[in-house]
C-alpha cells in the first residue's frame, strides 16, 4: 500500500537537497524546518490530506474546540544560495507502525525521476542533562557520506541502535532506493516539551553542510534567553542524576 504523491515540480529543476523534519523528541527537527519555511522564499509544491492520519483526539483552548488540520503533510520548495531545497514536514507522525512505514515509502518514492543529491532528516537523541551547547550526531546510508559529515562537526552514532518514527524510516527507504541520506540527531534534555536550542543547533550544522546562509537570529535569541533563564533556575535547584546518552528518537 502506497500514498500516491505527486510533486508540483519541474523535474528537470537540478539536484535537489531534501530535508525533513516531523514531530519528535523536543520537537526538534519540526521546528527546524519550520524555521527553514519561515525565513526561506518557499512554494508548497505538494498537500497530503487525510482524516484518519490525524490522532484520535480534538485540541481545545478556553472550552473551544479547535478545528480539525485537513493539511497532515506538505512538500515546499525554496531555491537559496544556488541549491535546490525539497522540504518535508507534517503537523504528526502516523499512530500506527504499518501508516509510518507506509508515508515514509511514499514520501521516498515520491523523489522518482528527481536528481536528488542528498536526504536529511532532522532529529534528536536524549541526554539527561542540560546544555546549551549540544552536539549533533549522525548515521548514514553508507561509511563515506558518514565521513564527509564529520568534516562538518557531525559525531557518528556509535554502537547498535534504533531510530523511531519517520525521522528514521525516511533514510532508511532512502537507502534501499539508492539515495544518499543522513539522519542529524541534536542532543536535547527536553524529551516531552519543546526544545529551543536543538533546532538552532542543528540548522547551524546542516548550513555548514550544504554552504548556505541561512538566518538563524530568531532561533539563536531564543536559544539564548532560555540559556539565561535555565542558569537562573539552576541556581535555585538542587543538582541532579547522572550524565549519559539514552534512546534515540
Amino acid at each position: 500500500m502506497e500514498v500516491e504523491i505527486t510533486l508540483n515540480l519541474d523535474k528537470d529543476v537540478g539536484s535537489l537537497y531534501v530535508i525533513a523534519g516531523l514531530p519528535g523528541m523536543g520537537l526538534s527537527g519540526k521546528q527546524a524546518v519550520d524555521h527553514l519555511i519561515k525565513t526561506l522564499d518557499v512554494e508548497k509544491v505538494s498537500i497530503i490530506n487525510s482524516d484518519f492520519l490525524n490522532p484520535p483526539a480534538v485540541s481545545t483552548l478556553n472550552g473551544i474546540i479547535d478545528d480539525i488540520t485537513p493539511e497532515i503533510f506538505t512538500f515546499y520548495y525554496a531555491n537559496k544560495d544556488g541549491k535546490n531545497l525539497l522540504l518535508f514536514t507534517g503537523n504528526v507522525q502516523p499512530l500506527s507502525a504499518e501508516w509510518q512505514h507506509i508515508m515514509s515509502k511514499s514520501v521516498v518514492k515520491a523523489l522518482e525521476g528527481f536528481d536528488v543529491s542528498a536526504i536529511f532528516t532532522l532529529a534528536a537523541t536524549p541526554i539527561e542533562y542540560y546544555k546549551y551547547d549540544v552536539s549533533i550526531y549522525g548515521v548514514a546510508t553508507s561509511r563515506q557520506f558518514l565521513n564527509e559529515l564529520v568534516a562538518y562537526g557531525v559525531i557518528p552514532m556509535e554502537g547498535e541502535g534504533v531510530i523511531s518514527g519517520m525521522n528514521g524510516l525516511i533514510i532508511g527507504y532512502a537507502k534501499q532506493h539508492g539515495y544518499r541520506g543522513a539522519v542529524l540527531m541534536a542532543e536535547t534534555f527536553l524529551r516531552t516539551s519543546q526544545d529551543v536550542i536543538a533546532p538552532y543547533a542543528l540548522l547551524r550544522v546542516l548550513s555548514k553542510i550544504l554552504k548556505l546562509e541561512l538566518d538563524l537570529k530568531e532561533l539563536e535569541e531564543r536559544a539564548n534567553l532560555f540559556h539565561r533563564e535555565y542558569l537562573k533556575y539552576l541556581k535555585k535547584a538542587p543538582e541532579k542524576g547522572d550524565k549519559g546518552l539514552g534512546y534515540i528518537s
